[in-house]
């Protein structure tokens, strides 16, 4: 059985010459580059809501819903929601 070996690199330099560094606060693998001595998680994942995540919840706020039920039902916070309605009222 051929074993395969997993090959990172560097998201600035693209070096293969990296090390584990330690773990962040989301418990990610956290890498340093010998290279360039760029320090970081290599597959980041994007944090908050998409788009269309958004719209939806949006809609339903404005279909008669409380903020209390959006974020029971879709668990997005009060405060979160209101700076959206705040934005989408200066757009």
């Amino acid at each position: 059985m051929i074993e395969q070996t997993k090959t990172f690199q560097c998201r600035q330099c693209q070096s293969e010459s990296i090390v584990k560094n330690g773990k962040n606060a989301c418990g990610n693998q956290q890498y340093h580059c010998k290279d360039c001595g760029a320090y970081g998680v290599l597959d980041p994942q994007e944090k908050g809501y998409s788009k269309e995540e958004k719209e939806r919840i949006l809609r339903a706020y404005q279909e008669r819903g409380s903020m209390r039920g959006v974020e029971r039902v879709f668990g997005v916070s009060r405060n979160t929601l209101s700076r959206w309605l705040k934005k989408k009222d200066v757009s």
